[in-house]
């Protein structure tokens, strides 16, 4: 009974930052009416809950190893469940919205790398597996629940920023696990000194799929932050059709992740890496470029989801494979540069969209997606050769 609730305040974890995470796009248009400022302002404001996971990143590095997990994760979602809440009922001001997310983006990404140690600990290694990507598919599943709810209530003419306060439900909830839940298994193991710190050589394809990471979260996060307000002005799509694609899009992703471990066994993850990327970078296209009268966008945007199923953790994966041991590093380390991707993304975006329209924002997006695939086929090659 312990172990499930602390398995729930871990995936409780991971879909809190997908929920805060996935409805930026479709927010952002109705936030910039409420507040009166430019799309771009307000995609830069609520960017900072990214550049908040990305310091949140690097901050578990230090944190974890010296502070009590069940303290360190009742802190964190207690302050990211006070500063949702001040979201969902104060969010009246561009610099106060930004500082809020930004604490959030905080608290959620040192608390998804605990999550992530939590599962490591509470499951032994034929279990701990699944247990990862079951960890993928609730973000997945998140982005999918979160999306369309902020849809429906948007139609409901709620205020944009009321899906804030069912975020900070999830975050409380979080909170109640870990302050009931006995941490002696998870605390009680010892940090034993790991001869891989002490940062070995990393082979030229690790470092290729490095790149690849940022690049493809670089490219999905842009795609998925302008691609309801493109399909709203470009494509012709209604308010609540364009929304709708996010949302087809983490359904697929979810249902991609729930095949993604039979797949990889047939094929092996290297064919399943190059699958994934060309995939990605293909549906990008098709999703944007072939007209609505051949295949509908709402299909479109599920089939670019399941081409994504569990790309991130299969590079990972793919990258480990240079290694006769892991180094303790390498995980934490391409974790971060997906961080870096997905914290620039709104900052770079929102200038380029300000410079050329909407849509070159969307073929910065598939540039982006298009270089993973390039990253990645070399990282192949490089191996192949060696």
């Amino acid at each position: 009974m312990n172990r499930a609730r602390l398995t729930l305040s871990c995936f409780l974890a991971y879909f809190a930052l997908s929920s805060t995470l996935a409805p930026i796009g479709i927010l952002a248009e109705p936030a910039a009416n409420a507040l009166g400022a430019s799309l771009a302002e307000v995609v830069r404001a609520l960017g900072y809950f990214s550049i908040g996971t990305l310091a949140g990143a690097a901050a578990a590095l230090w944190v974890l190893p010296r502070f009590r997990l069940r303290q360190l994760m009742i802190g964190t979602y207690a302050l990211a469940t006070f500063c949702l809440t001040g979201m969902g009922l104060f969010a009246a001001d561009i610099a106060v919205i930004s500082g809020l997310l930004l604490v959030v983006g905080l608290c959620l990404g040192v608390g998804l790398a605990q999550g992530a140690l939590m599962i490591s600990r509470l499951y032994d290694d034929e279990q701990r597996a699944s247990m990862l990507v079951a960890t993928d598919a609730s973000f997945s599943l998140a982005g999918f629940l979160m999306a369309s709810l902020s849809v429906y209530l948007l139609a409901s003419s709620v205020r944009w920023d009321a899906v804030y306060l069912v975020i900070g439900f999830a975050t409380f909830m979080v909170v109640l696990l870990a302050w009931s839940g006995d941490f002696s298994k998870v605390e009680a193991l010892e940090q034993v000194a790991d001869p891989t710190l002490e940062r070995p050589r990393w082979p030229v394809p690790v470092w290729l799929l490095t790149f690849a990471l940022f690049f493809y979260t670089l490219g999905q996060a842009t795609l998925l932050t302008w691609l309801p307000a493109f399909g709203e002005r470009e494509l012709g799509l209604t308010a609540s059709l364009a929304g709708s694609l996010v949302g087809n899009y983490w359904l697929g992703m979810f249902i991609g992740q729930l095949l993604t471990v039979g797949i990889v066994l047939r094929l092996g993850v290297s064919r399943m890496v190059v699958v994934g990327a060309l995939g990605c970078f293909s549906l990008s296209l098709a999703l944007i470029y072939l007209p609505s009268e051949m295949i509908q966008k709402q299909f479109l945007a599920l089939l670019w989801g399941v081409a994504n199923f569990g790309l991130l953790k299969c590079i990972i994966s793919k990258a480990s494979e240079s290694f006769r041991l892991v180094p303790a590093t390498l995980v934490s380390m391409m974790l971060l540069a997906a961080s870096v991707g997905t914290a620039l993304s709104p900052v770079l975006s929102s200038r380029i969209v300000e410079s050329g329209g909407l849509g070159l924002g969307i073929e910065f997006a598939q540039f982006s997606l298009g270089l993973v695939a390039v990253f990645v086929l070399a990282s192949v090659l490089v191996r192949t050769r060696d």
